[in-house]
């Protein structure tokens, strides 16, 4: 990552300088990064250390290696990524403000992805086969907690180029009991909040099936936590009820978008395994690049900790880098 160093400065000086409330872009896309802004370092440098892990055992110039940027956001790992001089970065995200975000961000700042995609997995599939696109790196950060089918998504990004490494960020780690607790929280007001899942599912399963009674009623809707709509009337029709393996992951219903999901690492390297691939766990850091000298000496010495002891250090580890690697690699 040292080698990163100085295209990581410049980038953020470049950066800070501009005043996103006055960008044509939608008010989450500009609070979104307003709140990150003050920690543009840290997460430069998350991209980075995604970026030297995924090509650690590449020979090509940077300026021959093509990376995706997947669900890319407001677009600074792809900024980033050109900045150090990969030759081609694909940006790919499912929100269109999203996208309108980074082409505004490229067109500001003179450069940027080379390829912005509106789409998702399957958007990005196509577009390598009808461009013979050969990816080297695929990077996506805070995106695979959140992702409804994760066998269906796996299959299509790992079959667009096999020996394409892979690396996702998550702070839903399995580890960190502190971040497990929080993060039970988070899911449990989601679930069972006013206008939470729970009630959802409740609303959907009344409305779609009104010959069930409202013991059945409840009985369905909380043994679907987890299912979308469309699987939630397949498995009442079919009369199949799911089992539970977790007592608070839940996605949105409507969308199917998970909850900060945490997964056992064994469930990840399954359904890498079925697709060729193999898995190994990066411990994250903390952000030590802070204006309070004490904050900043705290983390520094969080982050040595986290670095001299082993898989210790994950149980301590703000998120983890799920690295994966192609067998035919």
């Amino acid at each position: 990552m040292s080698n990163y160093n100085t295209a990581i400065n410049s980038l953020n000086k470049i950066l800070s300088k501009i005043d996103y409330n006055q960008l044509p872009i939608s008010d989450y896309n500009k609070h979104y990064i307003n709140r990150i802004k003050p920690a543009f370092l840290y997460y430069f440098k998350i991209y980075a250390a995604c970026i030297n892990e995924g090509l650690k055992n590449k020979s090509q110039d940077l300026s021959q290696l093509t990376m995706i940027d997947f669900g890319g956001g407001s677009g600074f790992l792809s900024i980033l990524a050109k900045h150090i001089g990969i030759g081609q970065v694909i940006y790919v995200d499912i929100n269109p403000n999203s996208v309108e975000t980074i082409s505004l961000l490229k067109e500001t700042i003179g450069f940027g992805p080379d390829v912005i995609l509106n789409g998702s997995s399957d958007t990005l599939s196509n577009l390598c086969k009808e461009k013979n696109i050969q990816p080297d790196l695929l990077i996506a950060t805070d995106l695979i907690e959140h992702v409804y089918d994760l066998e269906t998504f796996f299959c299509s990004i790992c079959n667009i180029n096999k020996e394409m490494h892979m690396a996702f960020t998550t702070a839903s780690t399995p580890y960190n009991p502190f971040l497990v607790k929080r993060l039970h929280r988070i899911m449990e007001r989601c679930e069972h909040g006013k206008e939470g899942y729970l009630k959802k599912r409740i609303d959907y399963i009344k409305k779609n099936f009104p010959e069930l009674s409202s013991h059945d009623v409840k009985k369905w809707a909380f043994s679907t936590r987890g299912l979308i709509y469309g699987d939630i009337e397949k498995v009442i029709k079919e009369k199949k009820q799911p089992l539970l393996l977790d007592a608070y992951n839940t996605c949105d219903p409507e969308t199917g978008n998970w909850t900060e999901r945490i997964l056992p690492i064994k469930d990840y390297r399954n359904i890498l395994s079925t697709n060729d691939y193999s898995l190994s766990i990066l411990k994250g850091f903390y952000n030590a690049d802070r204006p309070n000298p004490v904050k900043s000496t705290i983390c520094k010495a969080i982050n040595a900790v986290i670095g001299k002891t082993g898989k210790a250090g994950l149980l301590i580890a703000p998120f983890i880098v799920l690295s994966c690697i192609g067998k035919r690699s």
